[in-house]
């Protein structure tokens, strides 16, 4: 009886082991299932990640870039069409005193005024230019100026070119005596001019002017 006893133990312990070593052979499978390492099948999350767009982690954005740096362009040169250098450009030179010869004579006046037309003749072999109003006085034998040099009268008539043995010409203006108050200066000795532009002089003998009543104007040359 002892000896069936047992038997029957051993028995009955190996029948209750045999389903405890299925269950636990279940949940370890079933573990390894749960953490996805062995599984076969494909994560839903995976099977739309190869379906859907690429998705691409969010780069850095860097500082924005400049624009390129532009070199500035060098100033266009100077277009030389047309322009010319040397005196051909400027046009002929200033007339010089040297170059030239001068004469005076009275001119026609009423109601008391009087005017000289005092005339420039070029001496030169070439042609010359006289701009604007001369320097005009009146000289004694002793060099001293009579009076005052003559005023400007209105406007300048701009360049006026002499070709060689060309002339042109100013016009002096005074008064006749009793005209005006002032008296009359005393007759000069000489005519001094000093061309436009010139720093020398002309130099005319006995000129025969007169001034009188304060009044001794110069227009500029022209022809």
């Amino acid at each position: 009886m002892g000896t069936l006893s047992r038997t029957t133990s051993r028995t009955l312990r190996r029948r209750l082991l045999v389903p405890v070593a299925m269950m636990s052979f279940a949940l370890v499978a079933a573990g390894c299932n749960d953490d996805g390492s062995a599984s076969a099948s494909p994560s839903p999350a995976a099977h739309a990640g190869t379906t859907g767009p690429a998705q691409t982690s969010p780069q850095p954005s860097g500082p924005a870039s400049s624009p390129p740096a532009t070199t500035p362009s060098s100033p266009a040169a100077p277009s030389d069409s047309g322009a010319s250098s040397g005196s051909d450009a400027a046009g002929p030179a200033r007339c010089t005193a040297e170059g030239l010869g001068m004469s005076v004579k009275q001119g026609d006046g009423g109601a008391g005024q009087v005017y000289y037309e005092l005339m420039f003749v070029n001496k030169s072999g070439h042609s010359c230019t006289l701009n604007g109003f001369p320097g005009v006085s009146l000289i004694q034998r002793d060099g001293a100026v009579i009076g005052a040099p003559a005023e400007r009268d209105g406007a300048s008539h701009g360049a006026t070119v002499l070709a060689a043995g060309g002339t042109a010409h100013v016009v002096l203006h005074t008064l006749n005596q009793g005209i005006a108050d002032g008296g009359c200066w005393k007759r000069g000795d000489y005519l001094r001019v000093y061309p436009p532009g010139s720093k020398e002089a002309l130099t005319l003998r006995d000129p025969q002017i007169r001034v009188c009543g304060d009044r001794f104007t110069t227009t500029s040359v022209e022809r």
